[in-house]
């Protein structure tokens, strides 16, 4: 079982168009660097089937983000785009889709309603399981013996900076000389998904919890290391969520140590662009500094936000468009106002929220980089609302 669903996310990637893949560039030097990436993908078991058990639902690649000087207040560019994010967010533009399908039955879905409450839920014969071509980076690369003082051997920073880590959780890329990134290391995302789901804020509040069944990683692959990072924190923390961790030897050709095999250190490079795709997409997208490739990419301090065409479906403020337009406000569901922002949207699941909130207070996650307001307070027609006035919009 492992293996194939390693397999089925490497094959789709395979079958992906060469945009957006890592390739050999040219150097200042006269001599070819090549590039390597992460390969990252959902792929959804139908424990019913009889043949087409595994199916990738979305992949991702990349290694990438950006440091806090580049975010744009409008949502519309990615801020963090390694592999495993890229892939979670393609998969929500997947979950949008299949509950729409739902609600239209226009096509099978893999939801259900859940007439308890009126949400919906991920059919019972289904599970989620996650690939990654490379251990996420932060806790789950950290030995034991180390994990217990990483916060001394870590950058010394003023405590009102908000890159400020404590206890065991670390933000992106992790290196002292870097410019302190609002992101957190994938280590820490995951866990957070395998405590609350992978569902996030937003979709929390039509759809309950979507957990990862098992974990499938090829390279620097530890499983304690991983297990404490993923499983044992928020074990720590009082959930009891966990998922099974698994290793694969199934290569990724693009992946460092694959690379390794075939050129000198010296000659590979981390790719620039990453890529997404999900089940139901036309072909995969590209990106390069978290904006669709050839995009225009705003200026900071830019007034609008990109137009619709020129922004990648797996932004915040694309799939917070999609998600009001359809799903809450055509469905039976509370209804929401045009002047709300992407904050005060996700705040209304309350349940989630508050999940949350007692996840990330605890000694585990306590060092949690929040995103700030300044980031989530644009409406799904990508207005910003100015923070005076957001706190009154109801």
């Amino acid at each position: 079982m492992i293996n194939r669903i390693a397999q089925c996310v490497i094959t789709r990637y395979r079958a992906l168009p060469k945009t957006g893949k890592p390739a050999a560039k040219d150097s200042s030097s006269g001599k070819q660097k090549h590039e390597w990436t992460v390969l990252a993908g959902f792929v959804i078991q139908d424990t019913k089937a009889q043949d087409k058990e595994f199916e990738c639902v979305a992949l991702g690649t990349g290694l990438k983000c950006q440091h806090r000087g580049q975010l744009s207040k409008f949502g519309d560019s990615l801020h963090d785009f390694h592999a495993e994010i890229v892939a979670r967010r393609a998969l929500l533009v997947y979950f949008i889709n299949q509950l729409y399908s739902h609600l239209h039955n226009t096509s099978s879905s893999v939801f259900e309603r859940d007439s308890e409450n009126n949400r919906f839920t991920l059919r019972s014969h289904l599970r989620l399981h996650l690939y990654t071509s490379q251990c996420p980076c932060g806790s789950s690369t950290v030995p034991d013996n180390e994990h217990d003082t990483m916060p001394s051997k870590r950058r010394k920073i003023n405590p009102s900076d908000c890159s400020l880590i404590r206890g065991s959780v670390q933000i992106k890329p992790g290196r002292g000389d870097s410019i302190p990134t609002l992101s957190m290391s994938c280590s820490d995302k995951i866990a957070r998904w395998n405590a609350l789901g992978v569902q996030g804020g937003l979709l929390s509040n039509i759809l309950r919890p979507v957990y990862i069944k098992g974990i499938v990683v090829g390279d620097l692959f530890n499983h304690s290391y991983i297990d404490r990072a993923l499983n044992q924190r928020i074990a720590s923390a009082g959930n009891k969520t966990m998922c099974e961790i698994y290793s694969t030897n199934e290569p990724f050709e693009r992946s460092q140590s694959e690379m390794l095999k075939k050129y000198e250190p010296d000659d590979i490079i981390t790719a620039d662009a990453s890529i997404y795709w999900y089940l139901g997409a036309k072909s995969s997208t590209a990106l390069v500094n978290g904006s669709k490739q050839g995009a225009k990419v705003a200026k900071r301090g830019a007034t609008a936000c990109q137009p619709p065409k020129q922004r990648s479906e797996i932004c915040k403020l694309s799939l917070f468009h999609m998600y009001s337009t359809k799903l809450q406000n055509n469905n039976g569901f509370e209804p929401q106002d045009s002047t709300m922002t992407y904050r005060q949207a996700k705040d209304r699941a309350s349940k989630y929220q508050n999940a949350k909130t007692k996840l990330l207070s605890t000694d585990e996650f306590a060092g949690w980089v929040h995103c700030p307001s300044t980031y989530e307070s644009f409406t799904m027609d990508g207005v910003y609302i100015e923070e005076p006035l957001c706190s009154k919009v109801k």
